[in-house]
């Protein structure tokens, strides 16, 4: 009995050994890991102990004048905190691209605060935010970062700080705070809008999310002039639903009044320009691309985010007080819009990440092309692929007879069944059905023209660009009327339509078929 006595108090004993030392391992692992999460944290949450000079044309966050301790991410964690998205533009070997990139952002409310906000938790590595307006209560609802204690603060100092939290070090993430207005006047603005000469020559890409239009119109203008790429974003109050926000060029974004109001701004500056320096249709030379104007209709020069939403609340009411008080005591700056505007916070958040998903895409070399905003209905669209069945058969009749044995084709391959004349036409089946031409029409041309840029509301029509191919996705080009008139003329005078094309042109048209044909081998 004594004996199993000593055995259970020895096993005991070995029990309780054990037991302490699975406790010293937990008590050690904790005191590690809370260290470790210390550490961290105090690196993530560290500020810089002054704030910028508001009067500065550039108040920077990243000078070294003040010699203050610079916070360096070792390079495993800043790789890691990238790792998702160096894997999504690992194909274009993006990331180098992205973290190397200056961009500019202009207006940093709902729209802008959530579009800088992605950018540099996306790794760009310098961003320009410029804003001369203050955090207030009512803006808590949709801007990115601030919170009750920024109010009464600029807007452009709240959001640096804020994005420095998010990336402590200086060498990896520039941020550079601008509190002032941009005007267009360059006197006023200094060097706001210059590019830091010692990184950069110019500007990768510039975001506007400002809300008045002739500082919108002004911005955009100066970029369309200077060949400075701009994605810009259109309104965002009085509507709500996320599905109709769509990216185009200016001109067919003509459903939103803010992107209405600055077209005929940009019209009335362009004139404005033309009669102070005498130049004629706006061009500085021949070259069509001096014609700054033309961003209108060129996305490749300024793409706008937009909402085909109608309005479905108003601007508020005019109080009694702002009328007995005057209403120019209550705009924040003279001369710009006094009324409140209605605003649910979500569509400025939309719109703002819309801008920075399409801007990241373009820094990193792997861009998307949005479809277009309208679609067309099944008619119409069954009425287009007959017109291109009825094309082709006069084509093929028109040219049949020059055919002889040795031009004729059996092959069971689509791309080269069919027939062949002497010159090397094509005349053969088409190679796509009515389900095909949505797609062509939308995605791949954005229901435009091609060649003129106009958009839909004219009769359009599809068009075998390379005669020497057969009518497939990646060789059908949608055309207005006019332009297919032109093109069949030019065939006839030129001996190829694509000729007539100005060179321009014809090379982002080419480049689109690329693209489709890119597509095709993918899926």
């Amino acid at each position: 009995k004594s004996a199993r006595s000593r055995g259970r108090q020895s096993i005991n004993i070995m029990t309780i050994k054990h037991d302490l030392g699975r406790g010293n391992a937990f008590v050690m692992g904790l005191l590690i890991g809370s260290t470790a999460a210390l550490l961290i944290h105090r690196l993530a949450t560290s500020r810089p102990s002054t704030l910028p000079n508001e009067k500065h044309d550039s108040a920077s966050l990243n000078d070294d004048q003040n010699n203050q301790t610079q916070q360096c991410l070792p390079p495993e964690i800043r790789s890691e905190m990238l790792s998702r998205n160096a894997l999504y533009f690992a194909s274009s070997n993006g990331m180098p691209r992205i973290e190397s990139s200056h961009v500019l952002v202009v207006g940093l409310g709902g729209v802008g605060s959530h579009t800088a906000h992605m950018l540099a938790r996306s790794g760009v590595g310098y961003i320009r935010m410029v804003d001369f307006d203050q955090v207030t209560l009512s803006s808590l609802n949709r801007h990115a970062v601030a919170t009750l204690k920024d109010v009464g603060l600029p807007k452009a100092i709240v959001l640096a700080h804020h994005l420095r939290e998010i990336c402590p070090d200086e060498k990896k993430l520039v941020l550079d705070p601008v509190v002032k207005m941009y005007t267009g006047d360059k006197e006023r603005d200094g060097s706001m809008m210059d590019p830091p000469s010692e990184r950069c020559q110019r500007w990768d890409l510039v975001i506007d999310a400002i809300d008045d239009v002739p500082t919108k119109a002004n911005l955009i203008a100066y970029c369309a002039k200077r060949g400075i790429r701009v994605i810009s974003c259109m309104g965002a109050g009085g509507k709500a639903d996320p599905t109709r926000v769509h990216i185009s060029d200016l001109r067919s974004a003509s459903k939103d009044p803010l992107a209405t109001s600055v077209r005929q701004k940009l019209r009335y500056l362009w004139k404005k320009e033309q009669k102070e320096t005498g130049e004629q249709n706006g061009k500085k030379s021949g070259d069509e691309s001096d014609y700054w104007l033309s961003c209108i209709d060129d996305d490749s020069k300024v793409a706008i985010v937009y909402s085909s939403e109608k309005v479905v609340a108003k601007l508020a009411q005019i109080t009694d007080e702002q009328k007995e008080e005057g209403l120019h005591n209550f705009g924040a700056m003279d001369n710009m819009r006094v009324r409140v505007l209605p605003v649910v916070g979500t569509m400025p958040a939309i719109m703002g990440q819309t801008l920075a998903a399409m801007a990241l895409c373009e820094l990193g070399g792997k861009p998307f092309r949005p479809v277009g905003a309208e679609r067309v209905g099944r008619n119409v669209r069954h009425k287009l692929y007959q017109h291109l069945c009825n094309r082709e058969k006069k084509i093929e009749q028109k040219l049949k007879s020059t055919v002889t044995d040795q031009n004729r084709n059996t092959s069971n391959d689509p791309e080269f069944r069919g027939q062949y004349t002497p010159d090397g036409t094509y005349i053969g089946p088409v190679q796509i059905d009515a389900d095909d031409v949505e797609y062509i029409m939308a995605e791949l041309w954005r229901n435009k023209c091609a060649v003129t840029g106009v958009g839909l509301g004219t009769v359009m029509s599809l068009v075998r660009w390379d005669r020497t191919r057969p009518a497939a996705p990646d060789n059908l080009v949608l055309m207005c009327s006019k332009a297919v008139v032109k093109f069949d003329q030019d065939w006839e005078e030129l001996g190829d339509g694509r000729n007539g094309v100005e060179e321009e042109r014809r090379r982002k048209i080419e480049g689109r078929l690329k693209m489709c044909a890119l597509e095709a081998e993918i899926f």
